[in-house]
């Protein structure tokens, strides 16, 4: 669905009063409010990036290449050159225990400062990392920009535009159309987060085991 097409829509329940700018608007804030609840599959991203000797931060960081700039959340990160598994760790914890030996082995732990990613420690040569992670997605600003949920569930934005019309209106359909907005939120959950029916879910540990009380 395009936005003239959502745009069209909200017209059919009575806001062809409403400028396309507004409109815009209320249809980003529900977009927003959509994918913010969960780390939707249509968030995920993997890519490879080439990180040179000595670089310590990972985003938005125009020697990384490519640079990656909508990182949100981290599904998995691994050393391709070393074949390791990269390990989160707190910021606080790198500068508490870490730096205070000076390592300067090869990174084996990834941290956050702010929303910025970072490695410790340095890269030791050139260092090529697969980077698993769900992106920080952008509004819509102009007519051919497109919405990340797919194309079949984007009467939910519409429905969740709708709700803030009517409340922009004080109009007591927004309770109806809240409803609307929850039971077809509910559907494009079952929809996206089972998509296979070969085998049940499992839980793999991975941690060792004595890290387990018995």
């Amino acid at each position: 669905m395009t936005l003239d097409e959502m745009y069209d829509e909200m017209d059919l329940y009575g806001f062809d009063d409403f400028e396309d700018s507004q409109k815009l608007t209320l249809l980003n804030e529900a977009y927003f409010d959509i994918v913010t609840r969960e780390p939707w599959p249509f968030l995920e991203v993997v890519t490879a990036i080439t990180v040179p000797n000595g670089t310590t931060q990972i985003t938005n960081n125009a020697s990384v290449s490519p640079q990656i700039s909508d990182l949100n959340s981290v599904l998995s990160f691994t050393d391709t050159t070393n074949d390791t598994v990269m390990v989160p760790e707190r910021g606080d914890v790198v500068e508490k225990n870490y730096r205070v030996v000076n390592d300067t082995s090869t990174p084996s732990v990834y941290y956050f400062v702010g929303e910025n990613m970072f490695i410790y420690p340095g890269a030791a040569g050139q260092t090529t990392y697969r980077l698993y992670y769900t992106r920080i997605p952008s509004a819509a600003t102009t007519t051919s920009d497109t919405f990340l949920i797919p194309a079949r569930h984007h009467s939910i934005i519409v429905y969740g535009a709708l709700v803030k019309a009517f409340l922009v209106n004080d109009d007591p359909q927004a309770a109806a159309f809240q409803n609307m907005f929850e039971q077809r939120y509910q559907q494009m959950r079952n929809d996206l987060w089972l998509n296979q029916y070969d085998r049940t879910e499992r839980v793999h540990v991975l941690t060792d085991g004595y890290d387990w009380s018995y």
